[in-house]
């Protein structure tokens, strides 16, 4: 029996406190009031407070709701809701700038580092072609020094050297007064290291020599190769130079068939004989 009792008590009470509750809404939507909306704009008041906007109308509204407290309808329509829902749309407005301006600025530096990238690989480029440059430039002069001793060796073994011991070893000249880097000795030493003979002529004068290498190897086959010099002005100048039929008389001339004879062998080794052609064009 009290059991039942203290049932129906708790159900009256249930009734009465919905009842209040039911009147005390009624009688606030009477008066013109009513409770802060769950939400603004679609967001909770937490999601609210972490975008950055609980401020102004926002925070009110936030106070409001948390007290469960009743606000003019008026005001709530008219001003704090239109305030808080421009204040989110700032805020998401700014946001928005900001990743934009975060973005414009990552992409700045993205580009700022390719461009650094870039820079720090040509200047690697430049360094390794520099680097293989002088290394080049190394093997280059070793292979040239290794070749400038080679030619010495073997132009000191030269059979026309010993021939011609007792004559003076005096410049080479293509023209009167035009003395030349190389010795006439070294030239003739140059052509027997060039073009092997099987023996030497030599006609010497007071003021004369002429040498002729006897069956010289030649790609054309085995020719004699004759020089005729005269002594001038401390210099020996090559009178005439003939390569089997082929004889060269003018200056002009026995330059460029000493020149062509000595390519490869002498001339392209030891830089000597670098003077242009005679200029003049007497035949002499």
């Amino acid at each position: 029996m009290r059991s039942n009792l203290t049932i129906l008590l708790l159900g009256l009470v249930a009734v009465v406190l919905t009842g209040c509750a039911s009147l005390r809404d009624s009688t606030a939507g009477l008066m013109g009031r009513t409770q802060a909306p769950d939400a603004v704009a679609g967001l909770s008041y937490g999601a609210i407070d972490a975008l950055g906007a609980m401020d102004g109308a926002c925070r009110r509204l936030a106070e409001a709701h948390r007290a469960e407290r009743y606000v003019d309808q008026r005001q709530l329509r008219e001003d704090w809701l239109p305030a808080c829902r421009e204040r989110i749309e700032s805020v998401r407005q700014s946001r928005r700038l900001d990743r934009l301006v975060d973005d414009a600025y990552q992409a700045q530096q993205a580009h700022e580092a390719e461009l650094a990238r870039q820079r720090a690989e040509r200047e690697r480029v430049r360094r390794d072609m520099e680097a293989a440059r002088r290394e080049a430039e190394k093997r280059s002069e070793a292979a040239a020094d290794e070749a400038q001793g080679r030619l010495r060796e073997r132009l000191a073994d030269a059979h026309i050297l010993s021939i011609l011991e007792d004559v003076p070893d005096q410049p080479l000249a293509f023209a009167v007064g035009q003395a030349s880097e190389r010795t006439m000795k070294n030239f003739l030493a140059c052509l027997e290291v060039g073009y092997p003979n099987q023996g030497y002529e030599v006609d010497r004068g007071d003021d004369s020599l002429t040498v002729t290498a006897r069956q010289a190897d030649m790609l054309r086959g085995d020719v004699d190769i004759r020089a005729r010099f005269v002594n001038v002005w401390d210099t020996w100048m090559l009178e005439s130079l003939s390569v089997a039929e082929l004889t060269a008389r003018t200056p002009q001339d026995r330059f460029m068939l000493a020149q062509n004879l000595l390519a490869g062998h002498c001339y392209g080794i030891d830089n000597l004989m670098q003077r242009d052609a005679p200029a003049t064009s007497d035949r002499s």
